[in-house]
């Protein structure tokens, strides 16, 4: 991938009806009768997700591939044929697909809310910031809309604005642990500990005993360390870094930790 990616525009437009040529199916909206051509990209998309099921995401792209060809208007088919695209790294192709998907479906949450993370992902904020904002304005009771616009504020350093977007995702979500990971990182970056610990608190919960993920631990350590807990603070790197996922930095956050209670210890003075 070039460094400078093509900006593909996803510009919400008017809904238009799309004939396709020779292939006798129409624009598809669901809830609408399918055509023969719509069926057959139904069945190879059905395919194709249970082959994405199964991890066979080279056979699923291709017949999906099958099912958007055979039907070009077929909006769920590029949506599935967009996220195969994307887990197998193929990222300006499966933004192409959710673009035209948008085309054909202008201002569909789930397809904003599809596109905008992945131009988050790119580091097209500007791109991701626009659906963002239409998937909540067509989808003001959505979690996952909310949590998106926090996102892409958290990108751009806006955190304030980032917590009350995720504060409105978990008002409509409140055990959403994604939601609630973030919100936790933001209190961190606007250095509010507490809250930060409060909130991993609620996230734990959703956990069963002794299978709390490392990047939870870790923040909680983060928070702990804030707070001038270095004990609990190393504990909780320690249970991170036992994960076996935990980020390097924990590692080093734990050895400055350690090496500097063992200094109080033994009454060292580092300058």
């Amino acid at each position: 991938m070039s460094q400078h990616p093509a900006r593909f525009g996803f510009g919400i437009v008017a809904a238009i009806v799309v004939v396709a040529a020779g292939s006798g199916c129409r624009l598809v909206r669901r809830g609408t009768a399918a055509p023969e051509a719509l069926a057959a990209a139904r069945t190879l998309s059905n395919q194709g997700l249970s082959a994405a099921d199964g991890n066979d995401l080279v056979r699923a792209e291709g017949l999906l591939e099958q099912a958007v060809k055979s039907c070009p208007t077929d909006v769920d088919a590029r949506r599935h044929y967009a996220d195969v695209l994307w887990k197998r790294g193929e990222r300006m192709e499966a933004v192409t697909q959710i673009a035209e998907a948008l085309r054909l479906s202008p201002g569909e949450v789930g397809l904003c809310i599809d596109g905008g993370r992945m131009y988050m992902e790119l580091g097209l904020l500007d791109d991701a910031d626009r659906l963002a904002a239409a998937a909540v304005s067509g989808g003001p009771r959505s979690a996952a809309a909310w949590h998106l616009r926090g996102q892409v504020a958290m990108a751009r350093g806006r955190d304030e604005e980032a917590l009350a977007d995720l504060h409105r995702g978990l008002a409509l979500a409140p055990d959403d642990r994604d939601l609630l990971l973030d919100t936790a990182e933001v209190y961190r970056r606007l250095d509010r500990p507490q809250r930060a610990l409060a909130t991993l608190a609620i996230l734990g919960e959703t956990y069963p005993p002794n299978q709390t993920p490392a990047h939870l631990l870790a923040l909680e350590g983060m928070a702990q360390e804030s707070l001038g807990r270095s004990h609990d603070a190393c504990e909780s790197y320690r249970q991170a870094i036992a994960r076996g996922d935990a980020s390097p930095e924990i590692a080093q956050r734990l050895a400055a930790l350690t090496a500097a209670d063992a200094d109080r210890t033994n009454g060292v003075i580092r300058r």
